[in-house]
């Protein structure tokens, strides 16, 4: 690869990711905590590249026999193409699209014979009315929770509508539906989809639509259910915006 190139993909690449750090879409891809290492190595590859570029004019451009010795290296500048690509079309979040390359979350490991998981007691839910719980730690507490601190308590979720493929293609216009969140532990190489079957639903909701729904786990409806997911009946609900952190945190 020719030096102009390897320079001009050096700065390309801090400059994206430096764009996807500042305007918060890198949220889409890593955790919010290695936000102030997107800006350092952003920064440092521009720098790198701005300070090679600089050094190559100073010293003039490579002789006649370096350029013939390594060739035209046209091939190389499709090099530059991805990174310039992110600069003007940054990828979405994962949505209800991306499910059938993923899996679920699984909270306790499978066994070749199901057994019950062992639980233990959770701390106790917030006292105010239908208070906000991540989807996954609702998901955690309605499979593991010894207190069953979930009974008869009404709870406030958000998350994505997502429908089984099988059900969606024999009844298009279902009204049954999960409500879907992405889990990710350090980036969207880990994603994990986590998942809460919505009971009650009064109308059928497209995929990827964002909702708020308040509601009452079914007792033991996790234990139950073969991919670990609990049933919500729902009480309210309400279409919101799609929040600017889209993915929950996993261990």
């Amino acid at each position: 690869m020719k030096r102009e190139t390897q320079n001009l993909l050096l700065v390309l690449i801090g400059a994206a990711v430096l764009w996807i750090a500042l305007d918060g879409a890198y949220l889409r891809y890593v955790k919010p905590s290695l936000y102030p290492f997107l800006l350092i190595s952003g920064i440092g590859f521009m720098m790198l590249g701005l300070v090679a570029i600089v050094r190559d004019i100073r010293r003039g451009t490579a002789t006649e026999d370096e350029s013939h010795e390594h060739g035209s290296g046209r091939s190389h500048w499709l090099l530059l193409i991805p990174a310039a690509a992110l600069l003007l079309i940054a990828p979405p979040a994962l949505g209800a699209s991306a499910a059938v390359t993923s899996s679920p979350v699984q909270v306790v490991p499978r066994d070749s014979a199901p057994a019950a998981p062992k639980q233990w007691p959770f701390p106790p839910l917030p006292a105010e009315a239908a208070p906000n719980l991540p989807v996954v730690d609702l998901v955690n507490r309605a499979l593991l929770d010894s207190n069953h601190s979930l009974d008869g308590r009404e709870v406030t979720i958000s998350g994505f509508v997502i429908h089984p493929k099988d059900l969606e293609q024999q009844h298009p216009a279902t009204t049954e539906t999960d409500l879907a969140r992405v889990v990710i532990t350090c980036c969207v190489a880990d994603a994990r989809y986590v998942l809460v079957h919505l009971a009650g639903m009064p109308e059928p909701i497209e995929d990827d639509a964002w909702l708020q729904v308040r509601g009452v786990v079914q007792t033991d409806s996790a234990q139950h259910d073969p991919d670990q997911a609990p049933t919500l009946a729902v009480t309210d609900y309400q279409r919101i915006p799609a929040p600017d952190r889209p993915y929950e945190r996993g261990r």
